[in-house]
């Protein structure tokens, strides 16, 4: 009988300490959050050229909503400018192209699931609009266009809750720019990223 008990007892802490093991800490708070980011990565337009140098900076805005311990949605938008350059090749040769993302405007939504020890891994998607300042550069000849044009992307980011109302973030993105200008072909940027940010719940 005695040792019947002490198994029952044994079992009892050891699946006690079992959900004490896997239970992560509930830091998935709700509500809404503004923040800030910035984006590093290269460009490249599709089809031909070479890539360059690109970044991003930009302001968000948006809502979780917690489902359980575990998972999260979050819907937002973002508003960001930055600077894309690559080079383009042409029947003409190499063009050296800058283009000013003047104003990139984007809907967002997230789901995010825990990665334990209060961790967050949210999978982004992104549409919108964006408006472009294109410089190309070849020989001594420079060409200049404005235009507007369709932007999304596809992301992963972890967050981390320092506090209730603070969180980091770090994650990669890979965004696309559809332009079409009156002076120049319609032509696709796609820029490859890392970013890192920071938000406050309000």
């Amino acid at each position: 009988m005695r040792l019947i008990r002490a198994f029952v007892v044994m079992s009892f802490w050891l699946c006690m300490g079992q959900a004490l093991a896997v239970e992560p800490v509930d830091r998935n708070f709700a509500g809404p959050y503004v923040g800030g980011h910035l984006n590093l990565g290269q460009s490249f337009k599709a089809g031909s050229g070479s890539p360059g140098t690109a970044y991003l900076l930009g302001a968000d805005v948006g809502y979780g909503i917690k489902r359980d311990t575990w998972n999260r949605i979050e819907l937002g938008a973002e508003l960001s400018t930055g600077k894309s350059a690559f080079t383009d090749k042409t029947a003409f040769g190499d063009v050296d192209v800058d283009l000013d993302l003047d104003l990139v405007m984007m809907l967002k939504a997230g789901y995010g699931y825990s990665l334990g020890d209060a961790a967050f891994g949210t999978f982004r998607i992104g549409l919108g609009v964006a408006q472009a300042s294109f410089e190309g550069k070849i020989g001594g000849l420079t060409v200049t266009d404005e235009t507007s044009g369709v932007a999304a992307m596809l992301g992963w980011d972890a967050f981390f809750p320092a506090s209730p109302t603070f969180d980091f973030l770090f994650g990669a993105s890979y965004r696309i720019f559809n332009f079409k200008f009156e002076d120049q072909d319609s032509f696709q940027v796609s820029m490859p990223g890392i970013y890192a940010g920071a938000r406050v719940r309000i």
